[in-house]
């Protein structure tokens, strides 16, 4: 059940990271929308380790 809702709670972090970066460019905000990229790729890097170290441990 928890790497159901991690997984849920990874798309939730897609969706609203792609809907900031595409507002941030839409405002000629590249910087900022490089850094909410760089934030976004780190915590599915973190999430998805997080999912495989879940799925070793049953």
């Amino acid at each position: 059940m928890i790497i159901g809702l991690l997984g849920l709670l990874l798309v939730c972090l897609n969706l609203g990271g792609i809907a900031t970066i595409v507002l941030q460019v839409g405002r000629a905000e590249t910087m900022n929308a490089l850094g909410s990229l760089a934030i976004v790729a780190v915590l599915d890097v973190v999430g998805f380790w997080l999912i495989r170290q879940l799925r070793n441990v049953d």
